[in-house]
């Protein structure tokens, strides 16, 4: 007997959490509907007294779903506080949303003159933190008419890091506003969860990297097009209170800062919508307070590419007077001369470049600090210019002693661009017979100087070197070419026999008029005399007998 019963209770407690809600319904349950609040009360207290608490849930139940609207507000007021409570969650969760809605705002009314409202705020609570998105998105917008307070207290809660509510609720509650017509809302709940995720997280950046990244992947999935934290974000910046404004820079500074370093549409959306002075508070945020100067830089280099010239002067302007920022003006400027503006990838025009140049001296009242700057970083961005754009860009720059030593950049610049794997060596010359005709010669000296004495990253190429002499010889630059040939056969550490092998093939083919003079000037007078001995051998076996016979006769 005792088992059946056990058995028995077990069921009934079962129901106690999942009521059959067709039953209470039924006319077993109709009499809720006939009694007041002080004798439903008495009715509970003397289930409980006679062991029957399930039967007592069940009553309770079918009193918060049979009851009316109104008569819930009036008749809960003679119950005990929990038993209120239970009543009022159970007809918030089980009933209608736009019944839940009424109920909330007649549970405000009642309690509008007492000190607290603890029914109305767990009517809030229940709402937000177990119906759904859709749902609650209606609970708002209905009670927002009357009691706006209401619909942001739900909002809150359903934001809140206490709610349980994952990052993909938030981005189907938000969603569901935005269909409601509760855009206010929809912001409010947006940068309340941001701010969770962003700032609110326990742990340390990874913790709320990944939870950014997890916002951030929801809301791509849910509207693969709809740009909703790049938008959020504009229109934040866009605020007419600077306080406000200022309250989303930190937070967008730290979901840009906390984001993975692959593609950020978000920086790159504000690099290329915000205004000057945002960008400019962003990137200095970035850099002093989340120490993450990867992400300043990323979002630099979305900004140089803006095609507004004058909001680039001011970009420039307002960077360069940022203490945090000055000292890396000359990377901004680098990338506003670099950075494709267009599909064929092409650098800044002439043009563009002498258009921000004024529009600099006009920010910079007199000073031509920044655009002094920017005339010798464009001179030196060598890759896309033409030998006749590089001169120009040269004869921009006012000092002497700058423009000389932007030369010297220039030629170093091609000659790295021409040792490379793509390396363009008839543009190469090109540019060095320009640049010489135009007086300067500065940069032809240093390219020479380059390709036959390489930087230590990078490595000589004879047959280059042998090309290049060519056809600067063939374009009329002799000197150049003699003087290219003479420096790399003068190191005799780097320069090995099957490298003067094939300078000698190159001068031969010119051919050089004095070949034996530079044979005989250079290799001829190496002091490692076994090194210049193979060299000899090198030449005899690939049959340049007269070539091998000029350095040894350097010996006599």
């Amino acid at each position: 007997m005792s088992e059946g019963n056990g058995a028995a209770g077990a069921r009934r407690t079962h129901l106690l959490f999942q009521p059959d809600v067709a039953k209470l319904l039924t006319e077993d349950y109709a009499w809720v509907t006939q009694v007041d609040g002080r004798q439903f009360a008495r009715i509970l207290d003397q289930m409980r007294s006679t062991n029957n608490e399930a039967m007592a849930m069940r009553a309770l139940h079918a009193f918060a779903l049979r009851r009316s609207v109104d008569d819930l507000v009036d008749l809960t007021d003679g119950f005990d506080a929990r038993d209120a409570v239970m009543i009022m969650a159970t007809a918030a969760l089980a009933r209608p949303v736009s019944e839940a809605a009424e109920l909330a705002m007649l549970q405000r009314e009642r309690e509008a003159g007492r000190q607290s409202a603890p029914i109305t705020a767990s009517l809030v609570h229940d709402v937000a933190c177990q119906r759904t998105a859709f749902d609650v998105a209606v609970f708002v917008r209905v009670v927002h008419v009357q009691y706006p307070e209401l619909a942001d207290r739900t909002v809150g809660v359903f934001a809140g890091s206490g709610s349980g509510r994952t990052n993909l609720d938030k981005v189907l509650l938000h969603t569901a506003l935005l269909d409601e017509k509760c855009r206010l809302q929809a912001d409010r709940l947006l940068e309340l969860t941001l701010h969770v995720v962003a700032v609110d997280t326990p742990g340390g950046a990874e913790e709320q990297g990944e939870e950014i990244a997890d916002l951030a992947g929801a809301f791509l999935h849910l509207s693969p097009h709809g740009q909703v934290l790049e938008t959020w974000a504009q229109s934040q910046l866009s605020a007419p209170d600077a306080r406000q404004v200022d309250h989303a820079r930190k937070l967008i500074a730290r979901l840009i800062a906390r984001r993975g370093s692959g593609h950020d549409a978000l920086a790159a959306h504000i690099g290329r919508t915000a205004q000057p002075r945002d960008v400019v508070k962003l990137c200095a945020l970035l850099t002093r307070e989340e120490l993450s100067p990867a992400k300043c830089a990323l979002l630099r280099r979305h900004a140089a590419g803006n095609t507004d010239v004058q909001g680039l002067a001011k970009l420039v302007s307002l960077w360069h007077r940022d203490p945090v920022l000055t000292a890396s003006t000359r990377e901004l400027l680098t990338d506003i001369v670099t950075v494709p503006t267009g599909v064929d990838g092409a650098p800044r025009s002439l043009d563009v470049l002498a258009q921000l140049c004024d529009w600099l001296n006009e920010e910079e009242g007199g000073d031509d600090t920044c655009a002094a700057l920017l005339c010798h970083i464009a001179a030196v961005q060598v890759r896309g210019r033409s030998g006749s754009e590089l001169a120009e860009l040269l004869n921009r720059i006012k000092r002497s002693r700058e423009r000389t030593r932007a030369a010297h950049e220039v030629g170093r610049q091609l000659a790295v661009v021409v040792m490379g794997p793509q390396g363009d060596r008839q543009w190469f010359v090109d540019c060095l017979r320009v640049l010489r005709h135009g007086r300067h010669a500065e940069a032809v000296d240093a390219a020479c100087r380059e390709l036959s004495d390489p930087s230590p990253e990078l490595t000589a190429d004879a047959l280059l070197v042998a090309e290049v002499a060519g056809q600067l010889h063939m374009v009329g630059l002799e000197k150049a070419a003699w003087t290219l040939l003479e420096r790399f056969l003068e190191n005799e550490q780097l320069v090995q026999p099957p490298d003067v092998l094939a300078v000698v093939d190159g001068i031969l083919a010119i051919p050089l008029p004095d070949a034996e003079l530079l044979l005989r000037a250079t290799v001829g007078r190496w002091s490692d005399v076994r090194h210049r001995d193979a060299t000899v051998d090198a030449l005899r076996t690939a049959g340049r007998h007269e070539p091998a016979d000029w350095i040894v006769k350097s010996l006599r």
